[in-house]
């Protein structure tokens, strides 16, 4: 019998351990583009799309390039495969969530945050 609760301890101490480890390895810090190009793990990092530049966006390849600026200043080329967000001129902050390869900050993801549509519907109703 307490041979049964000691393989039950150490089972569950191995899955809670090997499930600590998975999660914390999946987690992306915010950080900036400097501290991302030093990086060699997937970052997030937010700032806004630099307008000097143009949004470039290959429907062929699947493969938007712009250029982002963070809170500190700082730009950086952004590529990103995948489809291309409708409302990325209008967006006031966009995180990108990736890592620096060969001088260009490579996305994996792009989460968009637009002004809301109900922002003036609610101002209108005051």
């Amino acid at each position: 019998m307490k041979n049964k609760w000691i393989i039950g301890v150490i089972i569950i101490i191995i899955f809670g351990g090997f499930a600590f480890y998975t999660f914390s390895s999946s987690l992306s810090p915010y950080v900036t583009l400097a501290e991302a190009a030093e990086s060699s793990r997937q970052v997030q990092v937010i700032g806004n799309i630099v307008r000097d530049h143009e949004v470039q966006f290959d429907a062929e390849a699947g493969v938007l390039q712009f250029y982002l600026v963070d809170e500190e200043g700082t730009v950086a080329s952004v590529h990103y495969k995948g489809p291309r967000p409708d409302n990325l001129e209008e967006s006031e902050n966009i995180v990108v969530v990736g890592q620096y390869i060969d001088g260009n900050f490579q996305a994996e993801k792009l989460l968009v945050k637009c002004p809301s549509k109900y922002e003036q519907a609610e101002e209108d109703e005051l």
